[in-house]
């Protein structure tokens, strides 16, 4: 496999967003500018800031980047505009980056917010379609922390290595670190990837893993060691079946094996 080179690292976040004088998670229709294909962006931020609706979430999208402050610095930077954008609209409005929550019918009661996964996302591990959703049936909603991972000369091959390597990285460690146990009844099951026109999307984290910088850096940094070990010649193939087991059944006695075995630092 070629190593992989002069990669940067983007994403698209999800997060909630909450009336805290009734501590009750609102809709983003109607509140949060931009769509699906038509992301509002802020004149006040450089290229590559966006932000849109996805379901009744806010998502934002920040600049792709090589260094870590900057990436960190740039969630952040999205973090604050929206807590200030809805706080405009109404002081108790402010934003929730939790992986998932139970929602009120009166959020659910427009055709958008019914509306789930605008396009397929795949299984790295059996490389075939993920199931949808099917949000008619609940009133679970669940945020995602998307990754994108741009390289030189990308390829299926080392696209699909990609995410079964941050799996082991990012997707494992998560069992033990973000204490949500719903989202994966919706998304995030092991492998779940879309291919990308610069590389690949690994579609595994939730959004609670923006809740901090000190989280942001260290998903940053797992990304880092998860890149450097497919370029020192290594594999997870081996431990697939415990790595699928650990992030799609919420296993944290076999997280906390592979953790030990490959040495994976948590936060």
């Amino acid at each position: 496999m070629t190593k992989i080179q002069n990669y940067l690292v983007g994403a698209d976040p999800e997060l909630f967003i909450c009336d805290a004088s009734k501590d009750k998670i609102i809709s983003s229709i109607g509140l949060i500018p931009g769509v699906k294909g038509k992301a509002y962006r802020p004149a006040e931020l450089p290229e590559g800031f966006g932000l849109q609706i996805d379901n009744i979430l806010a998502e934002f999208n920040v600049p792709p980047t090589r260094d870590k402050n900057d990436f960190v610095n740039n969630m952040e930077v999205m973090k604050n505009y929206i807590r200030d954008y809805v706080a405009a609209v109404n002081p108790h409005y402010t934003i929730c980056c939790k992986a998932s929550a139970m929602i009120d019918d009166d959020q659910l009661d427009s055709p958008e917010a019914k509306e789930f996964g605008c396009s397929p996302d795949y299984n790295a591990w059996t490389e075939d379609v993920n199931p949808k959703p099917q949000g008619e049936s609940t009133n679970l909603r669940t945020t995602g922390c998307h990754f994108h991972i741009g390289y030189d000369d990308h390829n299926t091959e080392t696209s699909l290595e990609i995410v079964k390597t941050l799996d082991l990285f990012l997707g494992v460690p998560s069992i033990l670190i973000d204490p949500d146990d719903r989202r994966r009844e919706l998304y995030g099951k092991a492998g779940c990837f879309r291919f990308t026109p610069y590389g690949v999307e690994y579609r595994v984290m939730s959004g609670f893993f923006i809740s901090s910088p000190e989280l942001v850096e260290w998903c940053f940094n797992q990304i880092t060691e998860a890149i450097n070990f497919i370029n020192e010649g290594k594999s997870v193939t081996k431990d697939f079946r415990k790595i699928i087991q650990a992030i799609d059944e919420n296993d944290k006695k076999t997280a906390k094996y592979l953790i030990d075995k490959y040495n994976i630092k948590l936060t």
